[in-house]
């Protein structure tokens, strides 16, 4: 990161990143937490995509690791795809009707436990 051109487009995609990440709700507190949330449910699969093309473009150069800004952009940019995939599935489910959302603990455990309950009771 010599140039400026490079420092602001540097600074543009880490922006992005979180602008994808960001995440709305009725207050600040639900709003970063929303945020954090969806940065960590996201971070170890752009971790993982970041190291598979890491590795991919050592072998293609033939020389040693990609400068760390030039990784980082690769993670923000990866990380940008999945945070765009997982806001379309979770807008997609809040505008189904209550009715036609699945539902949210759809585990066994969960269900013999809610019969078991009722038996009890």
């Amino acid at each position: 990161m010599s140039t400026l051109r490079e420092k602001i487009t540097f600074i543009l995609t880490a922006v992005a990143y979180l602008l994808f990440h960001l995440r709305v709700g009725a207050d600040p507190g639900a709003v970063a937490m929303g945020t954090a949330y969806q940065i960590l449910l996201t971070a170890p699969y752009a971790l993982g995509f970041t190291y598979i093309v890491a590795v991919v473009f050592r072998r293609l150069s033939g020389k040693g690791w990609l400068p760390w800004d030039r990784l980082m952009r690769v993670f923000f940019t990866v990380g940008i795809l999945f945070a765009f995939f997982f806001a379309l599935y979770e807008y997609a489910e809040q505008g189904l009707p209550p009715e036609q959302r699945p539902p949210r603990d759809n585990s066994s455990v969960s269900r013999f436990f809610e019969d078991v309950v009722q038996k009890v009771r």
